[in-house]
C-alpha cells in the first residue's frame, strides 16, 4: 500500500493560485515553491492557449469521426441522412450490422484477456545478475583453502583440477543469485497483481476494449496515485474506514482526450485530458500529494453550481449516451495538460530549481479556468506520459487509426439501403391497390376502406365504355432480389472486418465448417486477422504495468521485492495460441498412447509432454508428476575430485565406489603437489 510519505518524497515542484500580493517563498512544511498571482496567471494563460490550439484542431479533423463511429455502432443515422431519408419518406430502419461485429470483436478479446484475470503479465530478469569483486575473491580464497588442504593430504592437484573447481562454485554461485533474482521478481509481480486488483484492472480493460472496437483510438491511462474508501474490521469485528492511496488505471473517453496539432502519439507535442468531475470527486483531492488545498478550495467557492467548457459534440455525445439535460448541476470540467515547457519558461514562473534554460521539461497540470490546482514537474524517471494507445488499424506516426465501424461504413450504408428498400417494398406488395373513379362514387363513400365483402355503389359509366369504377391490381414484390443484395453485402462485412459470422455462433457454415476439425482451422484462420489487433493492446498493457514496476522501484520499502526486471506482458495473442496448443498436446499425447511409441520416448519423454500439458491446465506438476531421478553428486570438494581422479578406470559408466568418508574405496594415496602460488 503507498503511504502518503512515500510519494511527498517525490521531487516536485507546486505552483499555488493563492494571495495575489505574495512573492517568492519556500514552505518549510512541505518544500514547495509559492509563487505571485501574476506568474500563476502566467502559467493559466499558457495553458489555456494549448488548449485552444489542440481543441481546434480536433474540432474540425476527428470530433465528427469520433460521433460518426458511435452512431454507427448504437444504430443512429447522421443527422443530414436522416434528414434525406424523412423527406423521402418510408421506413427509418437501421441494420445493426456494426453493432453485431464490434460485439463479436470486444467478447473475443475480452474473453481471451479474462482467461488470465490480472495474470497479464510476467516480471523477467533482465540480465545475469554480476558478480560483485568481494564475492570473486571469497572463492578464489575458497579454493586455495581447498587446494592447501589437499595438498597437505597428500592429494595431487592439478591446474585442471584448480580451474574445474573455480567454474563449479562460480556457477553454483551464479545459479543462487539467479534464483533470489527470480524469488524477488515473484515477489514484485504477486505486489503488483494485488495492486491492479484494487485498481479494478479487469473492469477498466473492458471498458478501454469497448473504446478499441469503437473508435478510432482508444486511450488507457495509468497508474496514477488517487484516494481510495475502503472498509477494514478492527477489534470484535467493528468497521473502520480508510482512505487510502492506491495506484488507479482508468479508461479514459477518445472524446476527452486531445493531443496536440500534428501529433504522432502519447509521448510527443503535449495533451490534454478533459475531466467531468462532481463537487465531491474535486473535493476528495484535498489532501493527495501535489495538489494545491488552498486552490481546491477556491474553486469550490467561486463555481457552487458547476464550471462547464462547452464544445460543438457536448450535446449530441450526451443525447447519444441517454442524458437529456445537459447541464447537470456541480459538474466542473477541469482540463489536466502533460507536456514540455522550457526551462527558462519555468524559472519565469519561480521554480528555483537548478533547470537548463534551453532544455524542455515535462510537467503536469491541472486547472479550471484561471485556477491552477496543480503544477508539478513530471515525476517519471524517463519523463512518460501516463497514457497508452490503441487502434484497430493503426495509421504509422498518427495519434489517430481507423475504427472498425469507419472499415465497414460503406458495407452498413448498402446494408441499410437494401433494408429500407426492402421494408418499404414489402409495405407497397403486401396488399392490393386500387384505382377508383371518384365521379361515379356517391357522395361520402370512404374510398380509404378497404375490408372483405364491401359493397362498393358506383353510377354507370358516362363514356359507354363500360368500364368498371374501380380497378385493383398488384404490385410487384422485388423482396427476393432485395435480400440477395442485403446478405451478399453482409457476407462482405466478413472479409473486411476479418470477423466471420461462426465466430459469434452462426450455424450458416458451409463446406469445411461442417465438420469439427475444419471449423477449427476456419477458426484458426480467423484467429490470425484479430490478433494483429490485440497486438496493441498489448503494447497498451505492457506500457502501463512497466510504469507500476518502475513507480514500485522508485517509492516501494519492501527491498526483497526489488531488482532489474523487465515486464513482458503475456499477450492475448500469446493466449490464444496456447489454448490451440493445449488442444494439439491432448492430441498428441492420445496418439502416443501406445507400446511403441512408449519405447520410443521413455519415462522421461513422456513426463516432459504430461508435465507440459498439465501446466497448462494450471495443475501442480510436482505433485502430479514425480521427478525423474539422476544418479550425479555436484558437491564434491576439490580433494574428492582428486581422489576420483586416481581412481582405476572401469567400464565405460561404471559409477565410482566411495567410502564414507568421501574417499575412492580401494584407492591409493598420492604424492602431494606444493600449494599453488
Amino acid at each position: 500500500m503507498i503511504t502518503s510519505k512515500g510519494v511527498q518524497n517525490v521531487n516536485v515542484v507546486m505552483l499555488e493560485s493563492r494571495r495575489p500580493d505574495t512573492s517568492i517563498q519556500i514552505d518549510k512544511k512541505d518544500g514547495t515553491e509559492k509563487v505571485s498571482q501574476a506568474l500563476v496567471n502566467s502559467l493559466a494563460a499558457h495553458l489555456n492557449l494549448c488548449w485552444d490550439r489542440a481543441r481546434n484542431e480536433k474540432d474540425q479533423r476527428m470530433n465528427e469521426r469520433l460521433l460518426r463511429c458511435e452512431r454507427q455502432r448504437r444504430g443512429h443515422y447522421d443527422p443530414e441522412i436522416l434528414a434525406e431519408i424523412k423527406s423521402a419518406g418510408g421506413s427509418e430502419i437501421f441494420m445493426m450490422l456494426t453493432n453485431v461485429k464490434c460485439r463479436a470483436a470486444s467478447s473475443w478479446i475480452n474473453d481471451v484477456l479474462s482467461a488470465s484475470g490480472t495474470d497479464v503479465f510476467d516480471l523477467v530478469v533482465s540480465r545475469d545478475p554480476d558478480m560483485p569483486p568481494e564475492i570473486k575473491q571469497m572463492i578464489v580464497d575458497q579454493v586455495r583453502l581447498e587446494a592447501n588442504q589437499a595438498a597437505q593430504e597428500g592429494q595431487i592437484i592439478t591446474p585442471e583440477m584448480v580451474r574445474d573447481r573455480l567454474e563449479e562454485i562460480q556457477e553454483r554461485v551464479n545459479e543462487e543469485a539467479k534464483q533470489e533474482a527470480e524469488e524477488a521478481a515473484e515477489r514484485m509481480a504477486a505486489k503488483m497483481r494485488d495492486q491492479l486488483d484494487l485498481a479494478d484492472w479487469s473492469q477498466e480493460i473492458k471498458s478501454f476494449v469497448d473504446d478499441f472496437v469503437t473508435f478510432p483510438t482508444a486511450v488507457f491511462k495509468g497508474p496514477q496515485i488517487r484516494r481510495h474508501q475502503r472498509v477494514t474490521w478492527g477489534p470484535n469485528y467493528e468497521p473502520i474506514a480508510l482512505n487510502d492511496l492506491i495506484h488507479k488505471f482508468v479508461r479514459v473517453s477518445p472524446y476527452d482526450i486531445y493531443p496536440s496539432p500534428g501529433s504522432s502519439g502519447t509521448q510527443s507535442g503535449y495533451i490534454i485530458e478533459r475531466h467531468r468531475l462532481q463537487m465531491g470527486a474535486l473535493y476528495a483531492m484535498i489532501g493527495t500529494p501535489g495538489y494545491d488545498d488552498e486552490a481546491i478550495r477556491e474553486v469550490i467557492i467561486r463555481y457552487p453550481q458547476g464550471y462547464r467548457n462547452w464544445l460543438n459534440n457536448d450535446s449530441q455525445r450526451d443525447m447519444m449516451h441517454g442524458k437529456d439535460n445537459p447541464w447537470r448541476g456541480e459538474e466542473l470540467d477541469i482540463l489536466e495538460y502533460w507536456g514540455p515547457v522550457l526551462g527558462r519558461t519555468l524559472k519565469e514562473w519561480g521554480i528555483k530549481d537548478k533547470l537548463d534554460p534551453e532544455r524542455p521539461y515535462e510537467i503536469n497540470a491541472w486547472w479550471i479556468g484561471p485556477y491552477v490546482i496543480r503544477a508539478v514537474l513530471n515525476p517519471d524517471p524517463l519523463g512518460e506520459r501516463p497514457y497508452e494507445i490503441a487502434s484497430w488499424e493503426p495509421i504509422p506516426n498518427a495519434f489517430w487509426g481507423v475504427a472498425l465501424p469507419e472499415q465497414m461504413s460503406d458495407i452498413q450504408r448498402l446494408c441499410n439501403a437494401a433494408a429500407r428498400a426492402l421494408s418499404n417494398n414489402m409495405g407497397i406488395a403486401s396488399g392490393p391497390q386500387v384505382e377508383v373513379t371518384v365521379d361515379r362514387l356517391p357522395v361520402g363513400e370512404n374510398v380509404t376502406s378497404l375490408y372483405p365483402w364491401k359493397v362498393w355503389q358506383a353510377t354507370s359509366d358516362k363514356t359507354g365504355g363500360g368500364q368498371p369504377g374501380l380497378r385493383f391490381f398488384q404490385p410487384n414484390s422485388n423482396a427476393a432480389e432485395l435480400m440477395n443484395v442485403y446478405l451478399t453485402f453482409s457476407k462482405q462485412a466478413d472479409e473486411v472486418t476479418g470477423i466471420p459470422n461462426y465466430v459469434y455462433g452462426s450455424t450458416a457454415v458451409g463446406g469445411a465448417g461442417r465438420t469439427a476439425s475444419g471449423l477449427s482451422m476456419l477458426m484458426d484462420n480467423a484467429a490470425k486477422g484479430i490478433k494483429q489487433a490485440i497486438v496493441g493492446i498489448d503494447y497498451v498493457m505492457s506500457g502501463c504495468l512497466s510504469r507500476l514496476y518502475v513507480h514500485n522501484m522508485c517509492y516501494d520499502r519492501d527491498l526483497f521485492a526489488k531488482g532489474d526486471f523487465n515486464v513482458k506482458a503475456k499477450g492475448a495473442s500469446a493466449l490464444i495460441q496456447r489454448e490451440q496448443l493445449a488442444v494439439r498436446r491432448r492430441e498428441f499425447l492420445q496418439t502416443t498412447a501406445n507400446p511403441i511409441d512408449a519405447q520410443i520416448m521413455g519415462p522421461e519423454g513422456r513426463a516432459y509432454v504430461l508435465k507440459d500439458t498439465a501446466k497448462a491446465l494450471q495443475m501442480d506438476t510436482d505433485r502430479v508428476i514425480p521427478n525423474v531421478p539422476k544418479e550425479w553428486n555436484p558437491n564434491l570438494s576439490l580433494a574428492q575430485m582428486g581422489q576420483q581422479a586416481q581412481q582405476p578406470q572401469g567400464p565405460p559408466g561404471a559409477p565410482t565406489e566411495l567410502d564414507p568418508a568421501g574417499n575412492p574405496a580401494g584407492g591409493q594415496q598420492a604424492t602431494a603437489l606444493p600449494p599453488p602460488g
